[in-house]
Parts: C-alpha cells; structure tokens; sequence
C-alpha cells in the first residue's frame, strides 16, 4: 500500500512540474506587438511642359470611297499643317480610323469616315497656333477630342509628393500614439497605392479663348503629383 501511494505521489509531482513549465512559457510564445496604422498624403504642384492632343478628322458621303478620299484629304492637310507649325514627325501619329454606315433609319444611310490625330506639343505657347491651324473651315480638323496637360519627367516631383506622404503618416501616428502614451518605433508594413498626377485636372483648368483675329489663347494652369501611403509602425512604452 505505501508503495501505491509513493507511485501516485510521483505521478503528481511530475504532472504538476509539466504543468508549471507550460505555463511559464505560453505568455512569451503568444505575445503579439501592439501597432498602429496610419493614412499619409503628401502632394506637389508643378506647372506643365506638354499638351497632348487628339484632333478628329470626320468625313461623310453617301458613296463610301468619297467619303475615304474626302477624310485622306483632310487628314493630309491637318498633317501637313502641324508639321508647317513646327511639330516633328515624332510627335504626330494616326490610329482609330474607322468607316461606318448609319443605318439608324431601317434603310442604308451615309457612310462616315473617322480618323484620328495624335500630337504631343512640347512648346505650350505654341498650342494656340497649332490647333488654328489644325482646324481650318473645310480643308482640316472637325475638333478637338482630347486636351491634356503633362510633364515631361515627373519623378523629381513624384520623390517629393512621397516624402510628404511619408512624413504625414508619421505626425499622425506619432500624434496618436503620444495621446495614449505610447511612442512609434519601427516600420513594420508601408503600402503606397493611387500615386499618380490627377487626371481630371488637365480639362478643368485649360481655358480656350476666341480672341479673334489673334488666335486662339491658351492658359495652363497646375498639375498636381500626389502619393498617398498606408504605415503600419511597432509601438513601444
């Protein structure tokens, strides 16, 4: 009988040992370290140094071959008019022609020719000019399809918009982190996402002015560059 129980009372001790140990351990091997992510927004004005423009060359006949020699003609006199103004060759080129036929009326209707052109001005107080003389009554261009402003190297701007972006997502998360009584550490995670200049700008701010026997005027305005970032900082006591 004594042996039984000198056998249990081991038994007990041991478990109670293995007991002990896992205890000691699990706190350590299941700590996670605390965090905060932040939002960052950093954005730069710059003035533009390129236009990018689409002309549509349009052209109707109800004899369909009319109608293509009728666009080739104009098409030749737009190209040749933007060249005369002084745009290179590697700046124009023609894509989307299209030859269609309306038939909206149940019976064969006029055929429609359409063609586009593409330019990249490079010298912005020359746009004026060129879009006169790109659109003349009859022999060129019926409009003007697209109307962009750009920047021939961004990335000076686009390095600042990021350090910007960066450096709003640490004040935020330092501001927060200090108002609970923490403090940031580390980067753990930075994802930037929808850094780009903004698309819908270049519309909203070209103005063209009839001015008469002057031309048409251009006035650019700004293109903004803009990074955002999502940080993800370690935070410690």
């Amino acid at each position: 009988m004594k042996k039984f129980f000198k056998s249990i009372l081991i038994i007990s001790m041991g478990m109670g040992l293995f007991t002990s140990c896992v205890i000691r351990q699990s706190p350590n091997a299941t700590e996670a370290p605390r965090t905060i992510s932040v939002e960052g927004k950093g954005s730069v004005s710059v003035k533009p140094d390129l236009i990018y423009l689409k002309f549509l060359v349009r052209t109707t006949d109800w004899n369909v071959s009319k109608a293509v020699e009728k666009n080739a003609t104009n098409t030749g006199n737009v190209l040749k008019a933007l060249t005369d103004a002084g745009l290179a060759s590697s700046d124009i080129s023609t894509y989307d022609y299209t030859i269609t036929q309306d038939n909206s009326n149940n019976y064969p209707g006029q055929y429609t020719v359409k063609n586009t052109i593409a330019v990249v001005i490079r010298n912005i107080e020359t746009a004026g000019s060129i879009i006169d003389a790109a659109v003349k009554i009859n022999t060129g261009a019926n409009g003007i399809t697209e109307f962009k402003y750009g920047i021939s190297d961004k990335s000076p701007y686009l390095r600042q918009a990021r350090t910007l972006a960066i450096q709003d997502a640490l004040d935020a998360a330092s501001l927060l982190a200090g108002a609970s009584g923490c403090k940031v550490s580390s980067v753990l995670n930075i994802n930037e996402y929808n850094s780009s200049w903004s698309g819908n700008a270049y519309n909203d701010v070209v103005m063209l002015k009839s001015s008469g026997e002057n031309g048409t005027k251009i006035q650019e305005g700004n293109i903004t560059i803009t990074s955002n970032v999502n940080i993800t900082y370690k935070l410690e006591n």
